[in-house]
């Protein structure tokens, strides 16, 4: 089984329990080899003290002097000549150094052990004949200090090591404890009331930042689903009050008596509700592709002049059975790039709400600012309530919220879809002397966004 596949409590109490054993027996290790380097100094300095003490004792004579009885020292003076004994600590009447051994040691101080057993310190010593003597101390205490210490760090050494990784568990359980509180309360969101958020933990730490950044998103999620609600919601509302006004006008004709006249009337009325049907599935489109980043554009350079031209004769006849005007103000030589038929299909949509809503005449007016081409439309009228300015460009948003017919609220929707497909914004503000001033800001030399598909005509201008 792959340790990725393992719990992160576990994984991080494995991980500690790893650092805690290398840890752990490099600290055993140092202290078994600084503990016996001790004792080795140890019995070498008591050594030498004794090596000396008994050279200075012997010099001029040929037997030892009596040592203290225990503690497991022991001495001999060894013919140099013969390789014998000439005199020994009782109970050591065999040489304790081989002939060869001898032989070195009549040149200089000759350190032996003897299987772990015991320590060994020749050395010449200036006696009548010339002899060696060798002082030795016995190893078991010093081997029994060693073992003990083993077996105290075998021992220790795993039970301090399971106490540690029950430690780390628990400490890893407590640190994840946050984490969990928010895992549950998040598989509980969807039936959750409106607002609630993830529990914080109080420190301010990554747990804490985490938990920030998790209920900001969950109230950009809350938003987001709220606003597609309210679309959809919106949507079904405006396309109930078209469908029943064609439902009504076609059972009206269906009846046998109806007249050719009123007949014409109906089929008329049932058309213009169509019309309306075929605009909003076809705003709704729009706003749908611009929400996936796949608003098709074909994107040429344009003469501004030759757009607001287009624009002003399509709107002149509504405009003069109103009587009222539709005039053009534009700088000469501006060019924007720019897909024409959606470029126009903004300046229509905000023609026509001037028409609707506004008086007095109509002005296209066009001029470059800061790198950027601006295409106002301005109007005479009272222009827009200043509750509603702020949420002039939001889908579905109406100035006049009882408005039954007249239009579906997407117009300057889509106008803002549209100016940022070009990489723009749209902007609306009331004039000075009264009446609203609509524009799109268009930057001169293209530089949008690489999601909007260059040359695709898969869908017309609505």
């Amino acid at each position: 089984m792959s340790i990725s596949r393992l719990p992160f409590r576990l994984r991080l109490t494995l991980s500690f329990a790893g650092i805690i054993v290398v840890l752990f027996g490099g600290l055993a290790l140092l202290l078994q080899t600084r503990f016996s380097a001790s004792l080795d100094q140890g019995i070498n300095r008591s050594l030498r003290t004794r090596s000396a003490d008994l050279t200075t004792l012997v010099r001029g004579k040929q037997q030892l002097p009596p040592l203290p009885a225990g503690g497991g020292a022991f001495a001999q003076i060894i013919d140099p000549q013969t390789g014998r004994v000439r005199d020994a600590t009782p109970g050591y009447a065999a040489p304790l150094l081989r002939r060869a051994e001898v032989a070195r040691a009549t040149t200089g101080t000759l350190l032996v052990d003897r299987r772990q057993n015991a320590r060994l310190l020749a050395g010449p010593v200036a006696t009548r004949p010339a002899a060696v003597l060798v002082v030795g101390s016995s190893l078991s205490q010093r081997n029994g200090a060693l073992t003990t210490l083993s077996e105290l760090l075998f021992i220790g050494g795993p039970l301090i090591l399971v106490l540690t990784c029950l430690a780390g568990y628990g400490l890893a359980a407590r640190a994840l404890a946050p984490v969990e509180k928010m895992r549950a309360r998040a598989a509980r969101s969807s039936g959750a009331p409106r607002g609630e958020r993830l529990p914080v933990p109080v420190a301010n730490d990554e747990l804490h930042r985490l938990g920030d950044t998790l209920n900001a998103m969950l109230s950009r999620l809350e938003d987001a689903l709220g606003r597609e609600r309210a679309f959809v919601a919106d949507a079904g509302h405006e396309l109930r009050t078209p469908l029943s006004i064609l439902k009504l006008e076609l059972d009206l004709a269906l009846a046998s008596d109806v007249p050719r006249e009123e007949l014409q009337e109906r089929v008329r009325s049932a058309a213009e509700e169509v019309d309306r049907l075929a605009k909003l599935a076809q705003d709704l489109l729009v706003i749908a592709r611009a929400d996936q980043g796949r608003l098709p554009l074909e994107r040429r350079p344009l003469t501004v002049q030759d757009v607001l031209d287009a624009v002003a004769a399509r709107f002149a006849a509504p405009a003069r059975e109103q009587g009222r005007t539709v005039a053009i103000d534009s700088d000469e030589g501006l060019m924007v790039e720019a897909d024409p038929a959606r470029l126009e299909q903004a300046l229509t949509n905000i023609v026509s709400n001037a028409l609707r809503h506004g008086r007095g005449a109509v002005i296209l007016r066009a001029d470059e600012r800061a790198g950027s081409v601006e295409l106002h439309v301005l109007d005479e009228g009272d222009g827009f309530d200043p509750d509603f300015l702020p949420h002039a460009f939001e889908r579905f948003a109406r100035a006049d919220p009882a408005r039954p017919r007249g239009g579906a609220g997407l117009g300057l929707s889509i106008v803002r879809v549209i100016a940022e497909a070009h990489g723009g914004r749209a902007c609306a503000a009331n004039r000075d002397g009264g009446g609203a001033d609509v524009w799109l800001s268009l930057p001169s030399v293209w530089h949008g966004p690489a999601a909007y598909t260059r040359g695709d005509a898969g869908v017309a201008a609505a």
